[in-house]
């Protein structure tokens, strides 16, 4: 049998560049939270530099997440994923619930 999934959220900080360099990483840390939890929060404001790889990561993350039915929350978006945003022509809404 597997493991019972917690019911408690689990609030991850990316408090580094979100960029093709280090794109597997925060994966892997993200990936562990999706497999323990129901609900994941993650905290976007400390991150310093996002680039396309970033966004894909993030995008991918919340359709995971909502195609599982679990919950997910993507906050406070730094500047940098802003600017990532728009450098794609993209909405904010893509990846946070707000617009």
């Amino acid at each position: 049998m597997g493991r019972k999934k917690q019911i408690n959220k689990n609030n991850i900080e990316i408090d580094t560049s979100l960029s093709i360099f280090n794109a597997a990483s925060i994966h892997e840390k993200i990936k562990e939270a999706y497999e323990q939890y129901d609900s994941i929060e993650i905290d976007l404001k400390d991150i310093t530099d996002c680039d396309t790889a970033g966004i894909q990561l993030l995008y991918s993350l919340k359709k995971s997440c909502l195609d599982a039915g679990k919950e997910i929350s993507l906050i406070n978006p730094s500047d940098a994923v802003i600017s990532a945003l728009e450098r794609m022509s993209m909405s904010l809404n893509l990846i946070t619930d707000k617009g």
